[in-house]
């Protein structure tokens, strides 16, 4: 049979074209989205590059952000290869769909980079006429990134769907290619960028009384790298590898659904509202405004905030029409699970907003705990992050109830037996919902460590005081969405595991998990702790990284005491290539780990023990995550704010206590949270992948 996920056979003619239509149609928006991100690159690059000195920077910059990127791509092409080999013994489709993952992973990390390194230049010359355009120029080159990451991936997974004889489950190795590429990606660039960036800090600012991006402190090169290596090139794979993984884990539950129901737009559902959602994302991002305007009028979260109100409405809007279509009478049903989607991604941005911006009451007590010490201030910071986890459960709880018991309803009107994996079903068109503000939300992230990057050019080119303060308040802006992105991610995380949970359960054939046996318990211990260990892996790795910066930072100014007199210039590569061998080698235990365990528990104790493993790995990573990235997020708005002249502002001994919680949620915000959401995917797209094999020769420890 020509479709082996489904017979077309038992429907008629207009359900097959409609059927061919929506795949082509996936193709073609996908298409449109990477034209539409090369006419944005080509508009990027005939802007105004600045001076001499200006560019001097940026290709410091770029120069170094591309050497770790080769050098980390050689590592991982090597664990890639031998992975590759081996799948191939499994089968050949899996292992062939895995490295085009990886491939494709690893494509839009390096796009990722290249784009906020051409734009990161032209923000800051921008600057010096309109904080407004310059905004306008940043969020066009985090467009870039996520229009691409996501056209890419849509475009990769319907051809090889299609090429694949229509069987998704010749294709699975797909999303673990993409998610142990971008677990690398992540965890390289996050090691790299906060070491550099917390060495600069405690050397430069603490113990020489530098300031941000002072020309004079030879680490500054390598944290704006840092920004393009973890915050660009590690997102960029990180949004990547979960569009893939999501898109995949629907389709899984969608082939079940689509036999039942008779109707195969379960299957490809996820695939053409990811490709409309594209569309309302580049739509959306046209609200924001690239008339001149600064001072007071000037508000960039503003700004961020009517595109993406625009987005949820062109969103909803797509949703009508493709409920409508695929559905049948009862699509309303299903219409409100997405409508409670998109929702969720809205309240996501509230929340995160509310505990990370100095405008709240969360990040003004960090403010207030830095008058006494550094110590209250990590303190209250770190409560805040714990704080933090609850109001993003219970938007969890809300939401999954609600959709599960409308997607049983649903299942209910049109008569499918079984009423569990349609209530499911209402949970994943919940996440297809929040995933069609994805390139946006990408946009926003990408936005940051430009806005980062062209205020470190424009303080070593010596730009002035008013551009310099126009991009602080970029950079602050920044801050927030990159806090915004990666709540963002975690709920994605959260639904997106569901998701994946079940697939591997429809996989393996897997439902029965008692809780009272004693194997169950155990792996649902070691499922809990994997994260932990995870994290203290990654956390090891940064500050590592960052102690062996410092070492050689007060190596320079020993040896040279001109560097801080600024009659000598210092060392800025010896940083950069410190920092690249020590993330090199620190993020193989973290990666492996996340690999590892998964495949361990399988074989020793079978495919149920690894569905109790996944329970409990996915609950400890997502409640780990919403720690570290918002309590880190509120920590670095807090020093912001400080230095924007609360408290007596720079040189004060509050922005010095600041300095030091800052250094203290470095690595918990963009080293250790961010990995985590990929961890979360990263052991359910294992286990959905050598499933098969976990039931063939798991359980050497037998039940």
């Amino acid at each position: 049979m020509l479709y082996q996920d489904f017979d077309f056979s038992t429907v008629g003619n207009l359900t097959y074209y409609l059927y061919l239509i929506f795949l082509i149609l996936t193709i073609v928006l996908s298409i449109v989205g990477i034209i539409y991100v090369l006419y944005l690159l080509k508009s990027i690059r005939r802007l105004d590059s600045g001076s001499p000195e200006m560019l001097r920077v940026h290709d410091a910059i770029s120069e170094g952000s591309k050497t770790f990127l080769k050098r980390q791509y050689k590592t991982v092409a090597i664990v890639l290869l031998i992975i590759f080999v081996l799948f191939i013994f499994i089968s050949l489709d899996i292992a062939i769909s895995f490295l085009i993952g990886a491939i494709s992973s690893i494509v839009a990390s390096y796009i990722s980079m290249l784009v906020s390194t051409i734009a990161n230049v032209r923000v800051a010359q921008a600057c010096k006429t309109s904080a407004q355009k310059a905004l306008k120029i940043g969020f066009n080159s985090g467009m870039v990134i996520g229009s691409s990451v996501i056209s890419t991936s849509l475009l990769a997974i319907t051809i090889l769907y299609v090429l694949y004889n229509f069987t998704v489950a010749n294709i699975v190795g797909f999303g673990f290619g993409a998610s142990f590429a971008a677990l690398f990606a992540q965890l390289g660039g996050g090691i790299f960028t906060k070491g550099a960036d917390i060495g600069a800090d405690i050397v430069g600012k603490l113990e020489t009384g530098l300031a941000e991006d002072d020309v004079r402190n030879p680490a500054t090169i390598a944290d704006n790298v840092g920004d393009m290596v973890g915050d660009c090139a590690g997102r960029g794979a990180d949004l990547f590898e979960s569009s893939s993984a999501n898109n995949l884990g629907a389709m899984i539950i969608g082939v079940t659904l689509s036999a039942v129901t008779a109707n195969p737009f379960f299957i490809i559902f996820s695939l053409i509202s990811r490709a409309l959602g594209n569309i309302a994302g580049i739509l959306g991002g046209l609200f924001i405004k690239s008339e001149s305007k600064n001072g007071d009028d000037f508000n960039p979260i503003k700004e961020f905030g009517r595109a993406l109100i625009a987005t949820a409405l062109i969103c909803i809007g797509f949703f009508f029409l493709l409920s409508l279509i695929s559905f049948g009478g009862a699509w309303w049903v299903l219409f409100l699970c997405a409508v409670i989607g998109i929702l969720l991604a809205l309240s996501s941005y509230l929340i995160v907003d509310y505990y990370t911006s100095a405008h709240y009451r969360p990040v003004k007590d960090v403010i207030k705990a830095s008058e006494s010490s550094a110590a209250t201030n990590v303190i209250s910071g770190f409560a805040l992050g714990l704080e933090s986890t609850v109001l993003p459960i219970v938007s969890f709880v809300i939401c999954i109830l609600l959709c599960f018991f409308l997607g049983e309803y649903y299942g209910l009107l049109i008569g499918v037996g079984d009423l569990f994996k349609a209530g499911v079903f209402g949970v994943t068109v919940a996440t297809m919902g929040l995933l069609a503000m994805t390139s946006l939300i990408l946009a926003f992230d990408g936005f940051g460590p430009v806005a980062d990057n062209a205020a470190g050019i424009a303080e070593m080119a010596h730009l002035g005081n008013e551009v310099r303060d126009n991009l602080d308040r970029l950079d602050s802006a920044g801050n927030t969405t990159k806090a915004l992105a990666k709540g963002f991610g975690m709920t994605c995380a959260a639904l997106s595991a569901i998701i994946l949970y079940v697939a591997y359960l429809e996989e393996t054939h897997s439902s029965d998990v008692n809780i009272y046996h004693p194997i169950i318990m155990c792996t649902l211990l070691i499922g809990g702790v994997t994260p932990f260990l995870f994290s203290a892996l990654a956390i090891r790795g940064a500050g590592i990284s960052a102690d062996a910066i410092v070492r050689e930072i007060k190596k320079q100014f020993k040896l040279n005491p001109d560097i801080v007199k600024g009659t000598a210039t210092p060392d800025y590569t010896t940083p950069i290539d410190i920092s690249t061998k020590v993330a090199l080698k620190q993020m193989i235990a973290p990666a492996f780990l996340a690999v590892g365990m998964p495949l361990l528990v399988g074989l020793l104790f079978g495919p149920i023990a690894i569905a109790a493993f996944l329970i409990s790995g996915t609950v400890s990573g997502l409640l780990l995550g919403f720690v570290m990235n918002t309590g880190g997020g509120a920590l670095d708005n807090a020093k912001k704010a400080i230095e924007g002249g609360l408290l007596g502002g720079k040189g004060s001994e509050a922005h010095a206590a600041s300095i030091i919680g800052d250094t203290f949620g470095d690595p918990l915000k963009d080293t250790a949270g961010p990995s985590l959401h990929i961890f979360i995917k990263v052991i359910n797209t294992v286990s959905i992948t050598f499933g098969p094999l976990f039931l063939i020769f798991g359980g050497l420890i037998a039940f």
